[in-house]
């Protein structure tokens, strides 16, 4: 999680990407902002330069992106089935919102296998403070579980996790 870390670079050059495609994108609408935006973007560029000299930004070719598209397809369909789980038991009264709730997937095969590939990180895909992935019984289903979190809610980033009030100085994140 430092400076060099791959996920802060890929995160840095999504961003520069977005910037650099919404600065010409607004240019004929706010030129101004968007001249000013694009001197702070090209600093090496000189006084001569402007954003109405550019065309539109190319956005980098996706390595394997019909296989990237299509597990991300898989995601959603399994996030809408463990959505609806979520909302029946925020209309039951179980969860107030998402975040408090606690996640447990049952998969077997490619399912188990894309779910599992995303680690720790397969919460913030669900939206929920916790998710866990098994192994399920039956070949053909996809189990989705939902409990409320008997964990404190960390006010920095509102999940409810063990590890609030760890540190003394700082008790509730």
């Amino acid at each position: 999680a430092g400076a060099d870390s791959r996920a802060r670079r890929a995160a840095q050059s999504a961003l520069l990407h977005i910037l650099q495609s919404l600065t010409r994108l607004i240019a004929p609408v706010l030129s101004f902002t968007a001249e000013e935006i694009w001197s702070i973007l090209n600093p090496d560029h000189g006084k001569n330069d402007s954003v109405f000299l550019h065309i539109y930004h190319t956005l980098p070719v996706v390595a394997d992106a019909a296989n990237l598209q299509a597990r991300w397809s898989r995601l959603r369909e399994i996030r809408a089935m463990a959505l609806k789980s979520i909302e029946d038991q925020r209309t039951a009264g179980t969860i107030g919102s998402s975040l408090q709730g606690e996640l447990e997937l049952s998969a077997t095969g490619a399912d188990h296998n894309l779910l599992t590939s995303l680690g720790d990180d397969l919460r913030f895909v669900m939206i929920t403070s916790k998710a866990l992935v098994q192994e399920a019984a039956d070949e053909n289903a996809i189990g989705v579980k939902v409990a409320a979190s008997s964990h404190p809610k960390c006010e920095r980033c509102w999940h409810y996790r063990a590890d609030v009030g760890s540190n003394a100085e700082h008790p509730t994140i």
